[in-house]
């Protein structure tokens, strides 16, 4: 027996947790607005009103609704993504030289790489927004062949002036650049083909894209010098005198070669570029199922830079002599800096192309539980009674008694009544006389035979027949007041369904109770 309390127990509590219940009571009272019944007594009438008052007791019980097995499969939910590209970028720089002394000189680009993690919520079944972290390495190439030569350049020793030029052989030079980028945009996909193999709710071969933007921060820039020579030689005009290397009367006139004794050319240098960058961003490529929440993607991207990555203005571009070993260093010749930072580049703005594969792991988006309201409403009633005392003259009464037991009517279109109502007069008139200050009214009626006012005439000339009998009895004029009301108001004979037309052909007298209702 208690083991089976114990299990009673425990399953309402149970209900008690899947089912939430409210109880709300209200009560109403509505007061009756005819009486139920009149108790008249000699100077007054009790009107009994029967007063409601109702009580609801509402009771709203929230239940789920058990669902069904769902056996369609959705796209909507939470995407985790992690992808490795590989492909060709480019600084995105030309190189420009208005004294048109380089020749052939050319920006290349190279291999770049790239990982990059995405959490992607599809609101919609096609449609989602994505936001990821990407690391990535650029590569970039220059070419330099040609010559630069600075005229009128005074000599430091004696003063001669002469030129100075430097040639350029195949000098190659590498830039790269590592970004952390914050790539913000929509992933879209699409169905397009059933796969006939796999067995779990995720069968469909889709093709996906991104679209949007991605914010780069350059933690990492160099370049470096791979491979080249560089000459310099001078020409003393005045004398027509041309030195070189191969001279050796001055040590400002020789060749250098990448790996030599020069070796502050060989160094890794940072880029003049800016910090920050903003990317367009385009993904476009295939999701193909392996497990129910598990894809393989395969796909092409591209990225283009929107903002000048150049930092600051050009340097005119020139070699300066080794510092350590003595060589004089001539005023037009400036340390350099690669040759993003000469006046030769004058905007750079990186691109990349190449492929991406990957993985997309995703669980799909939980459906909204269902609920089914059920409302119901118990109504109980009770009756009160009320009282309400009506104080009735004793004038009043008695002309009401007598109107309740003789009623004046009227033959058609005739204003003289159908029998003479003697009796009924002189019982009003000796209560009126009795009672100066009881009023009555006298009110006329016709039926509906011919025009309004015709029967308005009708009805004010039987309204002034029983005043003139009245005052015949000595009534005096000031306790009638009589009108007429056409054929507007219609007998009330609540126990004949049928309406007798003659009966609207009447006069009413009527007792009043206060002044003012002679108004009325």
């Amino acid at each position: 027996m208690k083991r089976s309390l114990f299990l009673l127990a425990a399953m309402s509590c149970v209900l008690m947790g899947l089912a939430s219940e409210k109880v709300k009571t209200t009560t109403k009272t509505v007061p009756a607005t005819t009486p139920s019944q009149d108790i008249e007594k000699k100077t007054e009438i009790i009107h009994v009103y029967m007063d409601t008052t109702y009580t609801y007791k509402t009771t709203t019980t929230r239940n789920e609704i058990a669902q069904p097995v769902d056996t369609a499969w959705t796209r909507k939910g939470h995407y985790l993504q992690a992808l490795l590209g590989a492909g060709y970028g480019s600084m995105g720089y030309s190189i420009y030289d208005l004294q048109q002394g380089l020749k052939n000189a050319r920006n290349n680009g190279g291999f770049n790489w790239l990982a990059q993690f995405n959490y992607v919520y599809y609101f919609h079944e096609n449609v989602g927004f994505m936001v990821g972290l990407q690391v990535e390495q650029m590569t970039s190439y220059s070419v330099l062949n040609g010559t630069k030569t600075w005229s009128s350049n005074g000599d430091s020793d004696n003063g001669e002036e002469y030129s100075h030029t430097v040639t350029m052989n195949n000098w190659k030079e590498r830039q790269t650049s590592f970004l952390l980028g914050l790539p913000i945009g929509f992933q879209f996909q699409y169905p397009i083909a059933h796969m006939k193999n796999v067995t779990h709710r995720n069968n469909q071969l889709r093709i996906y894209a991104d679209l949007g933007a991605k914010v780069n921060y350059l933690v990492g820039q160099k370049y470096n010098l791979v491979s080249g020579s560089i000459s310099h030689s001078g020409v003393y005009e005045k004398w027509n005198l041309s030195l070189d290397e191969m001279i050796g009367i001055d040590r400002d006139y020789y060749t250098e070669t990448i790996g030599q004794s020069k070796g502050w050319m060989t160094n890794k240098q940072n880029l003049s570029l800016k910090n920050i960058s903003v990317d367009g961003m385009l993904d476009f490529g295939f999701m193909i199922p392996l497990q129910e929440h598990l894809d393989l993607m395969v796909g092409l991207y591209a990225n283009y830079t929107f903002n000048n990555l150049r930092d600051g203005v050009g340097k005119e571009i020139g070699w300066r002599n080794d510092e350590e070993t003595g060589y004089r260093q001539h005023t037009f010749m400036e340390s350099y800096d690669g040759v993003i930072a000469t006046d030769y580049v004058q905007a750079v703005r990186p691109w990349d192309v190449g492929v991406k594969v990957g993985i997309s792991w995703n669980t799909p988006a939980k459906k909204p539980k269902k609920y089914e309201t059920l409302v119901m409403r118990d109504t109980t009633y009770t009756l009160t009674r009320r009282e309400e005392v009506e104080n009735v003259p004793v004038a009043a009464k008695k002309i009401n008694d007598i109107m309740k037991k003789s009623v004046i009517w009227f033959p058609f279109d005739s204003d003289k009544p159908k029998l003479q109502p003697a009796d009924v007069i002189d019982k009003i008139a000796a209560v009126l006389i009795e009672h100066p200050e009881q009023i009555v009214l006298v009110y006329g009626h016709a039926s509906k035979e011919g025009s309004l006012e015709y029967n308005q005439d009708l009805s004010e000339r039987r309204a002034a027949a029983i005043v003139k009998l009245l005052r015949k009895k000595g009534v005096p004029a000031n306790q009638i007041v009589s009108k007429g009301f056409s054929y507007t108001q219609q007998y009330d004979d609540s126990e004949n369904p049928y309406h007798d037309i003659s009966l609207d052909r009447r006069v009413e007298i009527i007792p009043v109770f206060e002044k003012d209702r002679i108004a009325e």
